[in-house]
């Protein structure tokens, strides 16, 4: 879709442009649509939401609620924390469990009736034997938390658990990124050894994209998580991408041909030219390595960054956009429908989640509902 120059004057955000602010701009109606869709494929199942690291990066107090008011009945966060900072935004009837696992059991904390997600058999054996509700882990080929297959095995065999307390057995897809990847069915065939114990409690294995798989379990829980705002890589997927971002323009520079542009004069000015210095840098979760991208987009005109990302800033040359259509602009945009959190993360050497959870306090979320 091509962008037109109306769309890049965002009236409403003037005054936030004005004083130097950045909008994040996160459309909650979109994160509605993409989970009662994902809660659609998770049929026979249900869709949890894995909401650690601040909803990633988007804000629990605005995300979580939309969530549940759309159905969502469990979630998920990485710290004990993390739990009892979403208990004040969605009702006492969800379930929020904690991936760190039961540690520090004499922590009132876990009074609030936040759910432990044990991932060793000590764990396992002292949430049962405080009487608890928990969660068990099994690592399946991850290697990161959980019980090893041999443990949880022993564990199940031993009569030690709670049965009565325990509400979901779950592991971690390796590599559902890839749907055509080999592991994923040897690490299925490993959690499905587990099918004869405790057949009554709930399965959870399938995250983001273990949705998507054709060999998958049934009546499980799923766990998306950056599926929730529309970034997996399968475009074929029609889910909707929910994150816009935006730059003012600070100021607006005529160096003389001959100067250098920003750290270490990596860049001469060798035409007249018109810099624009945009309120953003990497303290706000722009990464240094953006440099890649050789050009933002506003309307048909397609402008160079130039020069290194600074802390705060960084700088755009706006030479080839007429003084009557610059007098109009007064931001810049760097994600929005030209160029999505995907392609800055393909531009930057990373993904998806490690952009949106790289976004710093300074910017200003403004939401869509």
């Amino acid at each position: 879709m091509t962008t037109s120059l109306k769309d890049f004057n965002l009236n409403s955000y003037n005054k936030d442009f004005e004083k130097g602010n950045s909008i994040l701009q996160i459309d909650l109606k979109k994160v509605a649509k993409n989970y009662l869709l994902l809660s659609k494929l998770s049929k026979p199942g249900l869709a949890a939401a894995v909401v650690k690291a601040d909803a990633y990066g988007c804000g629990v107090n605005e995300v979580c609620p939309i969530l549940s008011k759309s159905g969502c009945n469990f979630f998920f966060v990485a710290k004990l924390e993390e739990g009892l900072e979403l208990k004040r935004y969605i009702p006492e009837t969800k379930t929020i469990a904690v991936f760190d696992g039961y540690l520090d059991p004499k922590n009132s904390l876990w009074k609030k009736n936040l759910v432990p997600v044990c991932n060793t058999v000590d764990q396992a054996i002292k949430a049962s034997e405080d009487n608890i509700v928990f969660m068990l882990h099994i690592d399946t080929g991850m290697n990161r938390l959980g019980l090893s297959i041999k443990d949880a095995i022993k564990l199940m065999e031993s009569n030690k658990l709670n049965a009565k307390k325990l509400i979901l057995i779950l592991s971690h897809f390796a590599c559902s990124d890839n749907k055509n990847s080999k592991f994923n069915k040897l690490q299925l065939d490993s959690f499905k050894r587990f099918n004869g114990y405790y057949p009554k409690i709930t399965r959870s294995l399938s995250n983001s994209h273990g949705i998507f798989l054709k060999k998958k379990l049934h009546y499980e829980i799923t766990r998306p998580g950056i599926a929730l705002y529309g970034y997996i890589n399968d475009d074929k997927i029609n889910l909707n991408e929910t994150i816009n971002l935006y730059a003012p323009i600070l100021q607006i520079r005529y160096p003389n041909i001959g100067e250098t542009v920003g750290y270490d004069a990596i860049y001469k000015v060798t035409k007249k030219s018109k810099l624009g210095v945009l309120g953003i840098g990497y303290a706000d979760g722009l990464k240094r390595c953006i440099n890649k991208r050789k050009k933002l987009k506003v309307g048909k005109y397609n402008i160079p960054i130039i020069g290194r990302v600074s802390m705060d800033t960084i700088v755009v040359d706006l030479s080839i956009i007429p003084n009557q259509v610059l007098d109009k602009i007064n931001h810049i945009p760097l994600i929005d429908n030209e160029y999505s959190i995907k392609d800055m993360a393909k531009d930057c050497s990373t993904i998806p989640y490690e952009i949106m959870t790289s976004f710093g306090k300074r910017l200003k979320k403004v939401y869509i509902r």
